[in-house]
């Protein structure tokens, strides 16, 4: 047995005192035209308050290797926002209790046992399993519940010395998928604000394969490919909220990818080392409704770089990103369309001192 316990207390505060300013471009400067009143866009404070404890037992039976633990979480959260819209206060920046616009707070515990299993079948290969309990703690949303979900995980690991591979099966049961609002999202919300998304489910299989082609006492060529698939589907219909849209059940996870690899192939000899590098990530829906201009564009993107050691400290290289010059939309959040990385070439020197 090799117990292990741990305990963490955090408390966080974020303090938001904002003003907007507006400003007019003269000949490539901006000019102030109007300052603005402390306050005007955002007067709030949020607070958090967090315990967690947990425990861990490693327990070695002769092939097997069984990691059984559990952890509590404690976490209380609250908002507090002044009045700052025009009309409704003289003053925005005014803390004073008769400007308080609202409050809200939102208080979570939870157990989250785990259990993981690893069995090495020999030297080289070795057979994994495991059963946990996710938790992501909501915002101070009031009426938001935690995300909770069941992760399952399935298969082995092989090494060799020269080849090294892996495969992984995983499901996620989710009993409630959690939406938060934040500045990336894009959505019709207010920052910091969370959304229930009820049930959903998220499994797949990640693959991994790494060996070296070539090895010899002049030059090696290793690679490196892996490769995830990825099923994801609300379980159930969601309302129209402000995060996720109007929900069906069997509609997909926004901005969860079906289909995504890379391969890399590496050439190194003496103090030159280069690679070329090829992924390729599946489109994706940006919104459950998957509607027109709610979906990206699958890309292929190769990359090229190389590296020579003109000695242990100084190092020359040199990398041409997106080398076809591919044009596709990666992303419809927060406004609009944004496409991948335009081909990028970039020279440079490394020093270490």
């Amino acid at each position: 047995h090799e117990i292990e316990v741990g305990i963490r207390y955090h408390e966080d505060e974020e303090d938001r005192l904002q003003r907007n300013s507006n400003y007019h471009q003269e000949g490539g400067r901006l000019i102030l035209d109007d300052l603005g009143l402390l306050g005007n866009a955002g007067n709030r404070v949020q607070e958090a308050e967090a315990l967690a404890i947990y425990i861990q037992d490693t327990i070695e039976l002769g092939n097997w290797v069984l990691t059984p633990g559990l952890r509590y979480e404690d976490i209380e959260q609250k908002r507090t926002r002044w009045e700052t819209r025009d009309g409704r206060t003289p003053n925005p920046s005014s803390r004073a209790d008769s400007n308080i616009r609202d409050t809200r707070s939102n208080d979570t515990q939870v157990w989250l046992p785990g259990f993981g299993v690893l069995y090495n079948l020999s030297e080289s290969t070795t057979l994994v399993a495991g059963i946990h309990k996710g938790f992501t703690a909501p915002s101070n949303s009031p009426d938001v519940d935690e995300e909770e979900a069941i992760n399952y995980e399935l298969g082995f690991r092989y090494n060799s010395g020269r080849i090294s591979a892996e495969a992984i099966y995983f499901l996620s049961d989710y009993d409630n998928l959690l939406g938060e609002c934040t500045a990336s999202s894009g959505s019709d919300c207010t920052i910091g604000d969370a959304f229930n998304g009820d049930a959903a489910t998220v499994q797949g299989i990640e693959f991994l394969f790494t060996t070296d082609l070539i090895r010899t006492g002049n030059y090696n060529i290793p690679v490196t490919f892996t490769y995830t698939y990825i099923d994801s589907e609300f379980d159930s219909d969601v309302a129209d909220t402000a995060f996720f849209g109007d929900v069906s059940e069997g509609d997909p996870i926004p901005y969860i990818l079906e289909h995504q690899f890379n391969l890399s192939v590496g050439f190194l000899k003496d103090q030159w080392s280069s690679h070329i590098n090829v992924s390729f990530v599946d489109e994706v829906c940006v919104r459950a409704s998957c509607n027109a201009f709610e979906r990206t564009d699958d890309t292929l993107t190769v990359d090229l770089s190389t590296h020579y050691a003109l000695s242990e400290r100084v190092d020359l290289y040199g990398k041409v990103e997106n080398i076809t010059g591919e044009v596709d939309i990666l992303g419809r959040h927060p406004y609009g369309a944004r496409p991948n990385k335009d081909r990028t070439a970039t020279l440079g020197v490394r020093i270490d001192f």
